[in-house]
């Protein structure tokens, strides 16, 4: 499996710590991030990518746009090249055995399939169908034990599989295909504010239904319903998402409180 991994000129320590902790994968490339602060939001909007109105303090950061951009190049990638394509986050920390167990998941996809996530958000809740037409399966995580077992996780014997997937938070790492690049492209651009409505997680903390498109990940979220997506469970990819205290955006600079900004309370 050949990663892309995207990270920012001004940020080449985050780049090798990726490396390191991810040294056992067999095929990597540096997908180059387009800084947010730095983009040209009119010429955006005139191209389709987002809305005029996108930029506000209680959705999209300019740190959120520059990411979203970033990934959007990435499945134009894919649909150019007609393959598919495998993109990572610069926090992203890999199982030692990613890359022989993500291709096997992968065959076991319907044909037609579109995207699989290798792995998600701690802090909030994931949504896939466990049983098809019998019942769904809603997952909450220990992000704080996560964190601190890192070297256990890469480590340990893992079975994954993809099961249908519902909701999940996060973008960190995930496979798409060129169909799939073209159907994200149909229906998440242009990139707006919106209202989510998770009915799922009425039934996790924190119990609330609605949340606002504060990233890419989020408008993703919107569509998945709508395509054949696919999560890997457990994940092969884990991140810390050390995103959510007050720490500068590391694409855009600026400083946010993500997990709570998506809530729309």
């Amino acid at each position: 499996m050949h990663v892309h991994v995207i990270n920012l000129d001004r940020s080449p320590e985050r780049l090798a710590e990726f490396r390191s902790v991810n040294r056992h994968l067999a095929g990597l490339s540096r997908a180059v991030a387009f800084d947010g602060s730095k983009l040209d939001l009119a010429e955006l909007a005139r191209q389709g990518l987002i809305s005029a109105e996108i930029r506000h303090p209680d959705y999209y950061s300019v740190g959120g746009i520059g990411l979203a951009v970033s990934q959007i190049a990435l499945w134009d990638l894919a649909i150019k090249t007609g393959t598919v394509l495998t993109m990572a986050e610069d926090d992203a920390i890999f199982h030692s055995r990613f890359d022989a167990c993500a291709p096997d998941v992968i065959k076991t996809l319907p044909a037609d399939w579109d995207l699989i996530m290798w792995g998600y958000n701690f802090d909030l809740f994931m949504c896939f169908e466990m049983l098809p037409g019998v019942s769904s399966c809603l997952g909450q995580f220990e992000q704080e034990r996560m964190r601190a077992s890192v070297g256990a996780f890469q480590q340990q014997p893992i079975m994954p599989q993809a099961f249908r997937l519902i909701w999940a938070f996060g973008a960190l790492c995930y496979s798409v295909s060129p169909k799939g690049a073209q159907s994200l492209k149909d229906k998440c651009l242009p990139l707006r504010r919106m209202i989510i409505d998770i009915p799922e997680a009425a039934r996790a903390y924190p119990y609330s239904t609605k949340y606002r498109t504060v990233g890419l990940d989020n408008s993703m979220c919107a569509v998945y319903r709508q395509l054949d997506a696919f999560v890997c469970f457990p994940p092969l990819v884990i991140s810390k998402n050390e995103r959510e205290v007050d720490d500068p955006d590391p694409v855009g600079g600026e400083m946010v409180l993500r997990s709570l900004l998506r809530l729309c309370v």
